[in-house]
């Protein structure tokens, strides 16, 4: 099943609207992370930087096989990135309870059941583990994104994550220019 509004736009103007370098390092994007898994790779904007930054494997999902074969054709020289095929909202990740270190949800959130994504988020994560949550700025004026009826606002995600059972965090979203906000969320 794919998520709600997900039409991607061509591969250039898609990556013109992000600040990925910021926007790894505000996510805390680091050494520190072993076994990465990402919800939605796409065209692969935030997986290809993210294999330099990791110190283990990042575990790329997507239903798409057009972005799988762009993303995968991306990669040059990092063997630390495994592409999988799978429908993870219908069935999940596949991956064991407790086994990751990070869960990558990057503009996904305006799916029918954000709920749902963010319950397999926090069944995969190891104690500790860390949820990087992104989605464009409820602002109309952002040139691209979900229609405003079911783009999330960061009050809505931040109730979303505590209902999942992730720590609790203040209110404070993270500022992503030009287009983005986030929270870094931690599991209990």
């Amino acid at each position: 099943m794919k998520v709600r509004d997900s039409g991607m736009p061509e591969q250039e103007y898609w990556e013109s609207l992000f600040n990925v370098e910021l926007i790894l390092d505000k996510m805390e994007i680091d050494q520190d992370i072993n076994t990465l898994v990402e919800f939605g790779c796409g065209y692969g904007t935030f997986t290809l930087p993210s294999a330099k930054r990791i110190s283990g494997n990042i575990i790329a999902i997507d239903i798409e096989d057009e972005m799988l074969n762009i993303a995968s054709s991306r990669t040059v020289s990092k063997n630390n990135i495994t592409f999988v095929k799978r429908d993870f909202i219908a069935n999940g990740t596949g991956m064991p309870d407790n086994s990751v270190d990070y869960v990558m949800l990057f503009n996904i959130l305006h799916h029918i059941k954000p709920l749902e994504l963010l319950d397999e988020a926090y069944r995969i994560l190891k104690s500790r583990g860390k949820a990087g949550l992104i989605h464009w700025n409820y602002d109309p004026s952002t040139p691209r994104g979900p229609s405003m009826d079911i783009r999330p606002k960061p009050i809505e995600i931040k109730e979303w994550v505590l209902e999942a059972g992730f720590k609790q965090m203040e209110y404070t979203y993270i500022n992503l220019p030009p287009y983005h906000y986030g929270f870094v969320v931690h599991k209990q």
